[in-house]
């Protein structure tokens, strides 16, 4: 085996932005290389545990979270997936309800 044939993880997503609109947390980033399957967004309230909240297709860039609860501090995350692995966490962001 050669340094060539080592898997590729893909590369972390990057510029994640948050906005809340209405009963909505909007989310945007961006996705580059390591040839990724997907896109895993992670939600944690105040504190607590991170949690998958979505896994979607590799060129999806945006994601609306209506299920994020309300009067409360909400973080996400977002990592990209492939058969190799998962990248580091994209920057994370922090909203209020």
């Amino acid at each position: 085996a050669s340094y060539f044939d080592w898997a590729v993880l893909p590369e972390a997503p990057s510029s994640l932005n948050a906005n809340v609109s209405g009963s909505a947390v909007h989310l945007a980033w961006k996705v580059h290389g390591g040839n990724p399957d997907g896109v895993v967004i992670e939600r944690r309230t105040g504190e607590g545990a991170w949690a998958r909240i979505a896994k979607l297709p590799a060129a999806a860039s945006r994601y609306d979270d209506s299920s994020a609860p309300a009067n409360a501090v909400v973080s996400y995350r977002v990592r990209a997936v492939n058969g190799t692995g998962e990248s580091a966490y994209s920057n994370v962001v922090h909203v209020s309800r």
